[in-house]
């Protein structure tokens, strides 16, 4: 039979048909061949993380590291291309980087171990370093600790109130950056804490506002706020001058104030009739107006706050 014979009975399906089972023949073998485990020299480079005091957090420049793995051919593909690609990101503990000097640290093949998961993937089994050491400069910056400051918006219910005040742990964090990205930083603050209809102690975790240009020791603190229901106990209060010298008389006016004061529920005790309101002499001399805000003394026992009215109180000096 002839060649245009055959071609005459073969149409364009049948070619097409044909092609497909090839191409389909030819994806089969790859995925076969690639499911085997080989052994290949890889080359990754490697931008390294670290907290060390003093130091940026990431390495100036990345470092390359070779070695010798075993994986499945799917692996390797990955691996083979990764030298030329964005180098991969790893977090190295610092008991892990050696200081060698100044701005220099390494690591070496042994612990290096630890991170090859991250480095070349699950599966992949490291035969041998041919890098045995790494090194990566982490540039000198400035450091200092500074206080952390709650930003909050809470409201309580009938009858409660904060019986002590907002407390975070850690109390203070370290600051890394530039001289230029400190300057003016004295505190950092938290993220908005925002409760509501509040009756119990609050505590919880709350991120800290970042700063751009700017690394934190901690990214995260605790808050904790202890919380007591109250009772209002109304009363009268006399106001004195203490420490006045032999001579001198200060008269206060008005010489009596109306207290209101929040103590603890159930009471421990109601009796209210020892508290007084006592303005220091040398506070008195202090100002310029006579015009003195008083302290307030034998509070009763639990107390959570005290208000006065009138709060300041005229006070003028006379020679006996």
């Amino acid at each position: 039979m002839s060649w245009d014979a055959i071609r005459n009975k073969v149409s364009g399906r049948d070619v097409v048909l044909f092609a497909l089972s090839l191409l389909l023949a030819f994806v089969i073998w790859l995925i076969h061949n690639l499911s085997f485990n080989y052994k290949e020299q890889v080359s990754v480079p490697i931008l390294a993380h670290c907290s060390l005091d003093g130091h940026a957090f990431s390495s100036s420049t990345p470092a390359m590291l070779h070695a010798r793995c075993k994986a499945s051919g799917f692996s390797l593909i990955g691996l083979l291309k990764s030298s030329g690609r964005a180098p991969i990101e790893v977090k190295f503990a610092p008991q892990d980087l050696h200081h060698k000097t100044g701005e220099l640290f390494y690591i070496t093949a042994q612990e290096l171990d630890a991170y090859s998961p991250q480095i070349f993937g699950e599966g992949t089994k490291v035969e041998a370093y041919i890098t045995d050491t790494l090194f990566f400069r982490f540039p000198y910056q400035d450091s200092r600790r500074v206080p952390v400051t709650g930003r909050c918006k809470l409201s309580y219910r009938s009858q409660y109130i904060a019986s002590g005040v907002l407390e975070f742990t850690p109390d203070s964090v370290t600051i890394f950056g530039s001289p230029s990205a400190l300057e003016g930083i004295e505190t950092v603050y938290t993220n908005n804490i925002e409760k509501n209809d509040i009756s119990g102690p609050l505590h919880g975790n709350v991120r800290i506002e970042p700063i751009p240009g700017v690394r934190l020791s901690d990214e995260t603190v605790e808050y904790n706020l202890e919380v007591s229901r109250y009772v209002e106990i109304e009363s009268e209060a006399f106001v004195s001058v203490e420490n006045v010298p032999a001579g001198r008389t200060v008269v206060v006016y008005p010489s009596v104030a109306r207290v209101v004061v929040r103590c603890r529920f159930p009471l421990i005790s109601a009796r209210t009739d020892s508290m007084k309101l006592i303005i220091d002499y040398a506070d008195f001399k202090k100002s310029v107006t006579g015009r003195c805000l008083p302290k307030v003394a034998n509070m009763p026992e639990g107390t959570i706050s005290v208000s006065f009215e009138p709060e300041v109180f005229e006070c003028v000096e006379i020679a006996r």
